[in-house]
């Protein structure tokens, strides 16, 4: 896109000049062809020169400006205006006075006569200060699109590193606090667990500011999150994590499905209920992420709003937001003191 860009302006900026001149001078080799020397340098004085300073100034210098004071005449646009009646009017002369020089007057009248080489002239020039202006004004439009275009980009990587920002301290509260657990009772699975938290921490620190990554290292940072939580509680294996369909090929933006498992915990009544579950899945099928996870509630969850969403999932859903804009859908339900969340995502 950046390279399509780049030659648009080129183009723009480019493009005209090439073609003015290069239309001038394949009329000036036509001239030396059929007429001869004197004929065309007449053409390149009168056509060529005079016309060409006209159109510069008018189209290229005074039209422009005058639309971008919004009508306004100040001094310096006042000046550029007389002098380009002054060119106009030398140019008109020219065709006289050339004429004359070149000893083209007789010889002149059996192609045109001077009134209608002069309407030609001012004809041409007219035709010529629309072209320039035009390309000049799509020019300043297209620059003013692109600068719109690249601050809107710039809030939304802004909006997305600030989300980032905000999900990865939840997520590594909530690590810490069950490693202090376990070292506070100086458990030995203490040490197992910081491990596995200094790979989520290269994951958050390395991969996180990429713009996609591998969904597989999501499914390993999924697994490693759960092995932390069930360090912790290994008595408790009413966790189930199923995965299918997923290939090396198959990217996602980075930290958006570990929140969601992450408020599966923190509404869980796994810590008082012992026949309280978990249940996350994740499937991949033409080209579709199905991201499923069901777990039961603690009880003051379920006197909660159902429409009411926590911190953690808003990011999340932000992030969906901002990253698969029309390739996602989201449905949040909660029965039975059960909750559920259905993500589709198109790769």
């Amino acid at each position: 896109m950046n390279k399509a860009l780049s030659k648009t302006e080129r183009f723009l900026k480019v493009g005209p000049h090439i073609l003015w001149f290069g239309t001038n001078a394949a009329m000036s080799l036509v001239l030396i062809y059929q007429r001869g020397w004197a004929d065309t340098i007449y053409f390149l004085v009168t056509y060529l020169l005079f016309g060409t300073l006209v159109i510069w100034l008018f189209g290229y210098k005074v039209f422009p400006e005058y639309l971008a004071k919004e009508g306004k005449v100040d001094r310096k646009l006042a000046l550029l205006f007389v002098l380009n009646i002054i060119v106009f009017i030398l140019g008109i002369r020219a065709h006289t006075i050339m004429a004359q020089v070149l000893e083209l007057t007789q010889i002149s009248e059996r192609y045109a006569p001077k009134s209608v080489r002069i309407g030609l002239w001012v004809l041409l020039v007219l035709l010529g200060i629309v072209f320039m202006a035009s390309l000049r004004v799509a020019r300043v439009y297209y620059l003013n699109a692109i600068q719109k275009i690249e601050h809107k980009a710039q809030r939304v990587e802004a909006e997305l590193k600030l989300l980032k920002s905000q999900i990865s301290p939840h997520f590594l509260f909530n690590t810490l606090n069950n490693i202090y657990g376990l070292a506070y009772l100086r458990d030995e699975r203490a040490a197992v667990m910081i491990s596995k938290l200094s790979k989520l921490l290269r994951y958050l620190l390395y991969d996180c500011d990429q713009h996609s990554v591998p969904l597989s290292r999501e499914k390993e940072l999924i697994e490693h999150y759960l092995s932390i939580y069930l360090l912790k509680h290994e008595d408790s294996r009413n966790v189930d994590f199923y995965n299918a369909g997923i290939t090396s090929k198959h990217m996602i933006a980075p930290m958006i499905l570990i929140n969601f498992i992450e408020n599966c915990f923190k509404h869980s009544d796994l810590e008082s209920n012992l026949k309280g579950w978990i249940k996350v899945s994740m499937e991949v099928e033409n080209n579709e992420l199905h991201f499923h996870t069901e777990n039961t509630v603690k009880e003051e969850v379920k006197h909660i709003p159902e429409g009411r969403k926590g911190i953690g999932l808003t990011s999340s859903l932000k992030l969906l937001e901002a990253n698969y804009p029309g390739k996602h859908e989201v449905e949040v339900s909660r029965e039975g003191g059960i909750y559920q969340l259905d993500v589709k995502i198109e790769l």
